[in-house]
């Protein structure tokens, strides 16, 4: 398959691809390696508290527990009701109401946080004021939480976070682009062998095998990253400035919300556990949230919010009258109809996290990840290479290699952190992002030491990322983790999976560093610009 530019043309392109790749690349491998680790974030959090206490809490008999609280707050507090679980299977009861944040400069969820025992309905904490402020009122696995931080934020406070990982899916939507109109046989290059003897060409092949396969996979992840990031930073603020005058509740009425008759007369919210059995049946899978707008008035609605269903890739929402109890409509994701914006921006999550066909989609989706990070570590080996002469150039391909496993040995010690933190009943939610930055010091310092000494500094790299994967599993049981005869006997298969999925990746990395020596790419003359 032959490209349609000019000789010329492809080679400025190239040059753009090569430096916009190299001034931005080690950013880009951040986002995608810790975006390639969150895609089995569910599973992670489910196994770094142990497994779900129970994995149903909102599928029945939560009335008799959550209507004496609500009901016990004040009528300010009944303006929403958010229902859901958390990573342990905790049951959440949220009576709140929008009030402006000084601190944040805008509207945000003020009230009281009760944390139930999903079986007994036994208050386990309560936390009051601006409750989504701190993760520790509501996220069940703080491992989980840096971890997704991480890549959603780099954790940069604030908006600038979200805007720099946004500006950094551009990027990967430009290097797709940009990659697939210079490859001149993108077919050819699918199915491309390795042709082995040959130095720089065995390591070029695998660069450009991973990335043809990749191509599309990072303008997708690119465009959907951006539009998760840049949507509530740029994009909302906008259009609720240019068509609704600055007046956010009144765009999210809109956009979001059923319609409705305002009705302030006092009425009885109808029985929470017949809707939910009622919506389970219809949606054929039960809520993972639900909201209560305007609890103990005659114009309550009651919204719901489910997973996808089987061989579905949207996820289900529902409405149903907060007083009658009749279910009302099956909601679009955007507007009061269906269309095909609201179709494509319900698409944006599962496509981005690869969670709409479970585990295989999962699988798939890490797989690609992976991928992608070794095109954009060996894409800037192979600019160093070609300006090795230079004493600058070399010292940035160390800083490649260095930041190339040391960014994965410091999310793996945050995990130790994490579980030492849970052993000695210390606040995790403190310790996990203390050990990433403690993580940082063997991640940096083999880099330091053994200079001109590259094979051996990427060989301890991987033992060392090896040995500590295959530790996780030891340490999750040693600080009072399920061990997997309990697991087993309690039908926690996640925490199985994990720790064997984890024992095999770090058996592999030690595989891979005592084998042969990979071939490296010798030096070649540098390529006019």
């Amino acid at each position: 398959m032959m490209t349609a530019f000019k000789q010329s043309q492809v080679k400025r392109l190239t040059a753009v691809h090569g430096w916009s790749g190299l001034i931005l690349g080690l950013l880009l491998y951040a986002v995608v390696i810790t975006g390639t680790t969150i895609v089995f974030k569910q599973e992670i959090a489910v196994w770094s508290v142990g497994g779900y206490t129970s994995a149903k809490s909102l599928a029945a008999n939560i009335d008799a527990k959550v209507r004496p609280l609500v009901e016990g707050m004040s009528k300010g507090y009944h303006e929403r009701v958010f229902l859901f679980s958390n990573d342990r299977g905790d049951l959440l009861v949220v009576p709140n109401a929008s009030v402006f944040n000084p601190d944040h400069g805008h509207e945000e969820s003020y009230g009281a946080m009760f944390r139930l025992d999903p079986v007994s309905g036994e208050t386990l904490a309560r936390h009051d004021g601006f409750i989504f402020e701190d993760p520790r009122n509501f996220d069940g696995s703080a491992l989980e939480h840096f971890l997704y931080d991480l890549h959603e934020r780099l954790h940069i406070p604030g908006t600038l976070g979200l805007i720099v990982v946004g500006s950094v899916g551009l990027l990967s939507m430009f290097a797709g682009l940009s990659g697939i109109v210079i490859h001149r046989h993108l077919i050819r290059d699918l199915f491309l062998p390795e042709r082995w003897g040959e130095r720089l060409v065995t390591f070029r092949d695998r660069h450009i095998l991973a990335g043809t396969w990749s191509l599309p996979f990072a303008f997708l992840l690119g465009f959907t990253g951006a539009y998760l990031c840049f949507n509530g930073t740029v994009v909302s603020p906008l259009l609720t400035a240019a068509a609704f005058g600055g007046d956010d509740d009144l765009r999210r009425q809109v956009m979001f919300e059923p319609k409705v008759t305002p009705d302030p007369s006092p009425a009885k919210v109808a029985d929470l556990d017949a809707i939910i059995a009622d919506v389970t049946a219809r949606a054929g899978v039960p809520p993972r949230f639900i909201i209560i707008d305007r609890w103990g008035r005659a114009d309550a609605r009651l919204r719901t919010f489910h997973e996808p269903a089987t061989g579905d890739i949207n996820s289900v929402r529902s409405v149903y009258d907060g007083v009658s109890g009749a279910f009302l409509e099956f909601r679009a994701p955007v507007g009061n109809a269906p269309s095909v914006g609201g179709t494509l921006r319900g698409l944006m999550g599962p496509l981005h996290f690869g969670d709409f066909a479970g585990a295989t989609s999962k699988a798939v989706w890490v797989g690609l990840g992976s991928a992608m990070a070794f095109v954009v570590i060996t894409g800037l080996r192979l600019w160093v290479r070609r300006r090795e002469k230079e004493v600058a150039w070399r010292r940035f391909g160390r800083a490649v290699t260095v930041i190339g496993y040391g960014l994965p040995v410091a999310m793996l010690s945050c995990a130790y952190a994490y579980f030492l933190a849970l052993g000695a009943g210390a606040d995790a939610f403190y310790w996990t992002p203390v050990g990433f930055l403690t993580g940082l010091v063997p991640g940096v310092l083999p880099g330091l030491v053994l200079v001109g000494h590259e094979d051996q500094l990427r060989r301890f790299y991987r033992v060392l990322l090896g040995g500590g994967v295959i530790g996780l599993p030891v340490l999750r049981m040693a600080t009072g983790g399920l061990d997997w005869a309990a697991a087993a006997s309690q039908g926690q298969g996640t925490v199985l999976s994990v720790d064997a999925t984890l024992l095999i990746l770090g058996a592999g990395l030690i595989w891979w560093a005592r084998r042969r020596a990979v071939l490296e790419p010798a030096p070649e003359p540098a390529a006019a610009e």
